[in-house]
């Protein structure tokens, strides 16, 4: 369905004031890019300063011109007037939307308010030794890699004439930022007299800048690499480690003895992040990260408009990965922000109070976190945070939201509209959410690909916006079959519009076959904007089947 060329717009006065929930390298990176913006910025801290972190990547593991470019950046951000800095402080409740949210933080002062027009969350990696996957203590000659920097940082003498072993990859998949550190180490040791470096690993995850080069200067500089397909075998002894591995050349066992073993560590989410996502409803994703695997997601934007994820936050970040996430998300504050106010289609959704029965159903079911109570309690929508996708209008049990352009008349209209002229063909109504299967139908179009000649296309906002009504109304105007076209499981720009679009499709299901019609005359199927090929094979079999009837 055409959206309008004109719609009543509405302004909206937006707060300017930015708050960034982490210190550490990613959090003073955003917080001088947003400053940067002209946007004053509340920088929170939990540790006892900001600046760079222990807990994610120790100091002596940078370079010194990494060093020096990260102290100059704290200084800056120190000095900046921009910049509000509160240490040993942390987010103890937040409530609001987009434009205007409202926190309450905790610390060395007193609980206090603060009004901020949208939040950036920075919070750092955490570093996890992974002996247990080896079988092995830590302690005397078995040491962790943060180990090994603090002791190059002090007291490198005790590596001299020494055979240190490196293993990684085995405990875990491993990630360029964690070769790095590996790569780093073992390019030190081997320029101590007399030291001798191995490296047993799994996969060499090089895929990062400048860090293919380092391998290299460290094999040229008699580091000993061993690609391995299974974890060699580690044995304790008094005067050392036995390492003994399977070599797939000679195809036999081969053992080394070594001095030092240093054990890989996962770089893993902050475990906060649950407590943080819980208190700013989002969505936590994959392995404790505050960004769910979504397209729609990337680079630095969450379930709610207003909240951004950066740095460890997201995903283990690089130094510079985690420098280009400050700046994305500087550009993503200066479009919801801009100038102090926004302008929003006032028709955007519509809330009926006179229906309303106050039932939380819309507010429970908001994927946004777009709706929100007022003073006088009742529910308000928020024209900034709201995504349009229609979720609530459907799930409402008194029809009291309505969607914009794609009201319940709209869409009715439209369907009994499609469906005055028909043809002999089988009709088929298929519903298509505009961020996937429209788009694939267009592809299927432009590419010259044959459709059915009874096929109508339904634009709808979200799969999530296809009501009950609508499919069971398509049957009642004649169509001979319906198609419900969501997006696929976890793409879904609502992120969980597909979720409900089959569940009401399960349902109408039901309902046909105790009307006595075939179930399989409605179908859930779902797509990605790309897959044009692939809608113009599903509507052709799903007309093939229906002719068979």
């Amino acid at each position: 369905m055409s959206q309008p060329n004109t719609t009543d717009m509405q302004k909206i006065e937006t707060a300017s004031n930015v708050l960034v929930l982490g210190g550490g390298l990613a959090g003073i990176c955003t917080a001088e890019a947003i400053a940067a913006q002209g946007y004053p910025v509340l920088l929170v801290e939990p540790g006892e300063a900001v600046g760079l972190k222990a807990e994610s990547r120790p100091l002596n593991s940078y370079s010194q011109s990494e060093k020096d470019t990260l102290n100059k950046l704290v200084e800056q951000v120190r000095s900046s007037e921009n910049i509000e800095i509160l240490e040993k402080t942390t987010l103890s409740c937040a409530t609001g939307v987009a434009g205007d949210y409202r926190v309450w933080l905790s610390g060395q002062k007193p609980l206090s308010e603060k009004q901020v027009g949208a939040i950036v969350v920075a919070s750092e990696l955490i570093r996890n030794p992974l002996n247990a996957a080896y079988g092995l203590e830590i302690g005397g000659p078995v040491i962790t890699q943060t180990d090994l920097e603090h002791a190059l940082a002090s007291e490198t003498k005790k590596f001299t004439g020494k055979t240190v072993a490196f293993v990684v990859g085995f405990g875990q998949s491993g990630n360029p930022l964690v070769m790095e550190r590996v790569l780093r180490s073992a390019l030190e040791l081997a320029q101590i007299e007399g030291t001798t470096v191995y490296v047993y690993v799994n996969d060499l995850k090089v895929a990062a800048e400048e860090l293919e080069r380092l391998y290299l200067k460290a094999r040229d500089n008699g580091v000993l690499f061993f690609k391995l397909s299974q974890a060699p075998v580690i044995e304790t002894q008094e005067n050392g480690i036995s390492i003994t591995y399977s070599d797939p050349v000679i195809l036999r066992d081969i053992s080394a003895q070594a001095d030092f073993l240093v054990i890989e560590e996962a770089m893993e989410a902050d475990s906060a992040n649950a407590h943080l996502a819980c208190l700013l409803r989002l969505d936590l994703g994959s392995e404790g990260f505050m960004q769910t695997d979504n397209v729609h997601r990337y680079p630095v934007s969450t379930n709610r408009e207003g909240i951004f994820v950066v740095g460890g936050s997201r995903q283990v970040k690089a130094l510079d990965q985690a420098c280009m996430d400050a700046e994305n998300a500087a550009l993503q504050v200066r479009r919801l922000l801009g100038d102090g106010t926004r302008l929003a289609p006032a028709n955007k959704a519509v809330l009926d109070i006179g229906k309303c029965t106050f039932c939380l159903t819309c507010y429970r079911c908001c994927p946004h976190g777009a709706i929100y109570w007022s003073t006088e309690n009742k529910p308000v929508i928020s024209l900034i945070a709201c995504q349009g996708c229609g979720i609530c209008a459907s799930e409402c049990p008194m029809d009291a939201i309505q969607i914009g352009e794609f009201s319940d008349k709209a869409i009715h209209d439209q369907v009994q509209k499609s469906m005055a002229n028909t043809g002999k063909a089988p009709n088929i109504v298929a519903f298509c959410c505009q961020n996937s299967a429209q788009e694939a139908a267009q592809m299927a179009a432009d590419f010259g690909i044959a459709l059915p000649e009874g096929l109508h296309l339904i634009q709808v906002p979200c799969a999530g916006k296809i009501d009950l009504d609508y499919i069971l109304n398509a049957f009642v105007q004649g169509a001979d079959g319906v198609l419900v076209m969501a997006c696929h499981p976890r793409n879904c720009k609502s992120e969980h519009g597909n979720t409900y679009a089959r569940w009401r499709v399960n349902d109408a299901q039901n309902r046909l076959s105790k009307a006595g019609l075939d179930k399989a005359r409605l179908s859930f199927v779902t797509l990605a904007s790309n897959m044009g090929s692939e809608f113009a094979r599903i509507v052709t079999e799903f007309e093939t089947w229906l002719r068979d009837l």
